[in-house]
């Protein structure tokens, strides 16, 4: 039986084992999906066994997304335009196993805002993050004709290295350990979507019950916005993080990474499988789950 492994760390709280391993199972593809979670001086040594024949393919996730590409023999154009991935294909020939970067994290990203009763086109966002999944989440907003996004992060080198990509869209950058309350605030305000691409609040993370934007700044930019807004975390377990608690007792919209999580698993099945992801099974299995 060949695996399928999410490489990260941490991978404990990973959903991606129960939806894959539904499809898989679904299918009747003999794989096997496993997480290992890896230190970033085991990384190199984790992707070299890919090339084994007891590997079909792989996921990536926090904090690898960027880390892997130099280990990659090359990349899709999803994974060119964001410098990130988050699967990877396995291609072998009698000649050679060539390891191949996607990203189908933007089609995730842009399926769940749509989904939603907000409008994007010619709308201001904010991204808070400057890791791989930010850059997918800009992707797609840009995608969806966001005018201006402000891009919000602890470390402005890393913010900037993301601004500095060469989007088509305007981006901001922001420092959020010197940005003042009221400035915060006021462009969260103006703000139609506001994204948490960090692992802030993850369980098992490094930084759990928590919120990357301050409770009262994001409480008093929601209730004092005129916008129909969206509050998007990718963050997917808990279910209901700090961050997304904020909403209550306003008319924010909020919605956790867990359709995300579906749309671009569906999308990394298809990429090993070359066959259509069973997505109605694999949702199926996250609710016989109790998720």
């Amino acid at each position: 039986m060949q695996k399928v492994l999410l490489l990260g760390n941490p991978t404990e709280h990973s959903l991606s084992p129960v939806f894959q391993q539904a499809a898989f199972d679904h299918v009747n593809l003999p794989w096997q999906y496993c997480t290992l979670t890896v230190e970033t001086s085991e990384l190199p040594s984790a992707v070299a066994s890919m090339r084994s024949g007891g590997i079909a393919g792989a996921n990536v996730t926090i904090p690898y997304k960027t880390a892997i590409i130099p280990l990659l023999d090359e990349l899709a154009s999803s994974a060119k335009e964001v410098g990130a991935v988050n699967t990877i294909q396995i291609i072998r020939s009698k000649k050679q196993i060539q390891l191949i970067g996607h990203n189908t994290d933007i089609d995730g990203v842009k399926s769940s805002i749509t989904t939603q009763d907000v409008s994007v086109e010619s709308s201001i966002a904010s991204v808070i993050g400057s890791g791989g999944a930010s850059l997918s989440v800009i992707a797609g907003l840009q995608s969806l004709g966001a005018k201006k996004i402000h891009l919000l992060g602890r470390n402005i080198v890393n913010v900037q290295q993301v601004m500095n990509r060469g989007w088509d869209t305007e981006i901001i950058p922001h420092d959020l350990t010197s940005i003042p309350a009221s400035e915060l605030a006021g462009l969260l305000i103006e703000s139609t979507v506001i994204v948490q691409a960090t692992s802030v609040g993850m369980t098992g993370g490094s930084a759990p019950n928590q919120s990357p934007i301050p409770k009262a700044v994001l409480e008093t930019a929601l209730n004092k916005s005129t916008l129909q807004q969206l509050l998007f975390d990718l963050v997917y377990s808990p279910i209901n993080t700090p961050f997304l608690n904020t909403i209550h007792n306003t008319n924010v919209i909020g919605i956790n990474g867990l359709e995300m999580l579906l749309r671009q698993g569906a999308a990394a099945f298809e990429i090993w499988a070359t066959q259509t992801a069973p997505i109605e099974i694999m949702r199926a299995s996250l609710k016989e789950a109790a998720i």
